[in-house]
């Protein structure tokens, strides 16, 4: 599989997740592609909105261009490594001011 690229957001089969990691299909976007070992780290999404009261989350609204359907919380916290595999379809890409802010969630998160 070629690509997927940063800021893709793709539905994603996170099946047999354990305690409180997401589970089922669900979109995620695209941190990093690690194509010569045919993984990605992704942040998977969820659309309970209460979600977003967890610190190391960001509220993303549905665009014509992120493909996403309704109000989106990017759980930063997940952040986690997927193999390829599990990438069902591209649904869109995320506005570069979404990336800058998901970009400063991770690095206040990682404190780096």
């Amino acid at each position: 599989m070629v690509g997927p690229s940063k800021a893709e957001i793709w539905r994603a089969d996170f099946g047999g997740s354990r305690g409180h990691e997401q589970k089922k299909e669900r979109p995620c976007v695209i941190w990093r592609d690690f194509d010569h070992l045919g993984m990605a780290i992704v942040i998977p999404f969820t659309s309970s909105i209460e979600q977003g009261e967890h610190p190391y989350t960001h509220l993303v609204e549905p665009t014509a261009s992120n493909g996403l359907e309704k109000e989106s919380i990017a759980l930063a916290f997940q952040i986690t490594s997927i193999d390829k595999g599990r990438l069902i379809k591209k649904m869109g890409n995320l506005e570069s001011g979404e990336i800058s802010a998901i970009g400063a969630v991770l690095k206040d998160m990682l404190r780096v």
